[in-house]
């Protein structure tokens, strides 16, 4: 691949490709036109990796527009992260630092060690009675409650979202729980798919089947058969797409982006022939329902998965991240979701994670990993995401975030250390 500076060859194939690298792409399922990174046009800007002052090895990072990036330590000890030599801020202790957190409305909220939520509102912390919060699900801030994923009882498999919100003496209670079973690991987000102007709902994957597709490529073998979207005070449903045999939804997030008139989701639809891009929308001559508005190829065969990446307007998705790493561009063209592939040697997932999404975006910037995760690509989405720099890591990439407030991004490594990666003229 071009390195930064360089021009990459032109050929007749559009990539000059020797033979052996196109059969290898077309083993991957990518056409021999697919081009390495071309340079950017525009002025060149130099790329670094600052480390931050952090009290001890972190396990997660989390960035917000106002609070900033905020970290986990091994320890469970919740810190707020500071660029530059600034020292980092200690803000409480007793989570657990494997498990995510979410924040919003001037709130942090979080899973303590001992399964209950814990919330911090200006400062002040608040915990809640009554619900053990499943250890890998995710948590969503509203502005009057935080929804999770709950193990059903002490001992049980089964996971439903619920609601909780403060009572008069700041202990944060139960007051809706779902009545669907929804992923373990589920990541709720709050989306607008009918244009009410209401602020939104609750879109999340449900209808956990451990028997159809046994891949465990996010770290279980447990996938999602149905797409959920539910009223976000009594978490009743509004809307589903329920998946037949033998698909599933190999994903645990679904994505919230724009269309023209209202707005979609976007997943991954898995069955015998692989993984493939899905747009999900709402069904407008079936009231309670869901479509599958457009699909992608798929790519590959079965076991071949694909890890999407969206700032809500632009869709990429990164084919076998873990062979070969091949980043596309998506667009709708009628009903089907057409791809352009655009590189190879990116890898925005590690095998077995949670953790979906290793790059980030910055305005009409997208940063993505190599494979090694020792590197970060910035392209250009005006320039047809051409490589414009790219920035050697200081190790291996876990988790990337980012932080606005400091011009660029806040980046995990695998040994815990984080750094702030900028760019300057």
């Amino acid at each position: 691949m071009a390195e930064p500076g360089q021009l990459r060859p032109q050929g007749p194939s559009g990539d000059n490709m020797n033979a052996a690298r196109r059969r290898a792409l077309v083993r991957l399922g990518v056409s021999s036109w697919a081009p390495s990174w071309a340079l950017a046009a525009g002025p060149a800007r130099t790329w670094s990796a600052a480390a931050l002052t952090q009290p001890e090895v972190l396990h997660r990072l989390h960035s917000d527009d106002v609070l900033g990036l905020i970290g986990v330590g091994a320890s469970g000890a919740l810190y707020r992260l500071a660029a530059g030599a600034l020292p980092s801020a200690r803000i409480a202790a007793g989570l657990d630092p494997a498990a995510p957190i979410a924040t919003g409305h001037g709130r942090i909220a979080a899973r303590r060690a001992d399964g209950a939520l814990a919330v911090w509102e200006q400062g002040r912390p608040q915990g809640s009675r009554g619900v053990r919060l499943a250890p890998q699900g995710g948590l969503l801030v509203l502005p009057l409650a935080v929804i999770g994923v709950a193990v059903d009882a002490a001992g049980a498999t089964t996971h439903r979202l619920v609601r909780l919100e403060p009572d008069a003496a700041g202990v944060w209670r139960e007051v809706a729980r779902s009545k669907a079973v929804v992923l373990p690991d589920a990541r709720p987000v709050q989306v607008d798919l009918d244009g009410r102007g209401d602020g939104g709902h609750i879109a999340v994957l449900a209808g956990p089947d451990a028997g159809r597709y046994n891949h465990a490529v996010l770290g279980d073998g447990i996938e999602a058969t149905h797409a959920m979207w539910l009223e976000r005070h009594d978490l009743s449903p509004l809307r589903e797409l329920v998946l037949p045999a033998p698909f599933v939804f190999e994903d645990i997030v679904l994505r919230p982006v724009r269309l023209e008139g209202g707005s979609g989701l976007l997943t991954v639809r898995s069955g015998p022939q692989g993984g493939q891009l899905a747009l999900l929308a709402p069904d407008p001559a079936r009231a309670g329902l869901l479509l599958m508005r457009a699909l992608g190829d798929t790519v590959g065969g079965f076991h071949r998965w694909l890890s999407p990446t969206t700032d809500g307007t632009r869709w990429m998705a990164v084919h076998t991240p873990h062979i070969g790493g091949v980043l596309h561009e998506y667009r709708l063209a009628s009903d089907r979701l057409e791809r352009r592939a655009l590189g190879t040697d990116i890898s925005t997932h590690r095998l077995g994670s949670r953790e979906l999404d290793l790059s980030v975006w910055l305005g009409a910037q997208l940063l993505v990993p190599t494979q090694n995760g020792r590197r970060m690509r910035v392209l250009e989405a005006a320039g047809g995401f051409a490589e414009s720099a790219s920035l050697a890591l200081p190790g291996r990439l876990a988790m990337a975030r980012a932080w606005p407030a400091a011009g660029g991004a806040g980046v995990l490594l695998d040994d815990g250390r984080a750094f702030h990666v900028s760019a300057s003229a």
